[in-house]
């Protein structure tokens, strides 16, 4: 009987050891559903904010595009503006000294004219 006994006991040991061992890992296995799913929730944000990133980035690369469009354009006409003000400036250096010869030539001509002038008043 004491033989029965001892068996007994240790049958109830190990009982007891077994119950322990799986509510330590009932508790483990209850803990890494909860870390599951936090990480499950930290994957859905994550998600939302990578494709929220993506949205803008393909927003900021459409208005790049645009940009570097108007300024292409906008260099163009620079450069056409650019072409047409030393044109305007070359015709204006061509007009002043056509205008100072002219002037030359109007101050000799007056010359020529007071002189004549003056001619005739002593004749």
């Amino acid at each position: 009987m004491d033989k029965f006994k001892i068996k007994l006991e240790s049958l109830h040991n190990k009982a007891d050891t077994t119950v322990a061992h799986k509510e330590t890992s009932e508790g483990k296995v209850k803990q890494l559903k909860a870390e599951h799913i936090s990480k499950d929730h930290d994957i859905q944000s994550l998600t939302i904010y990578v494709k929220n990133l993506e949205e803008q980035l393909d927003k900021a690369e459409t208005s790049l595009t645009d940009t570097m469009k108007n300024f292409n354009e906008a260099d163009l006409k620079a450069e056409a503006f650019e072409h047409h003000v030393n044109k305007l400036e070359a015709e204006l250096v061509e007009k002043e000294k056509k205008l100072k010869e002219a002037q030359e030539a109007h101050r000799a001509l007056k010359q020529e004219y007071e002189e004549f002038a003056k001619l005739l008043d002593e004749a």
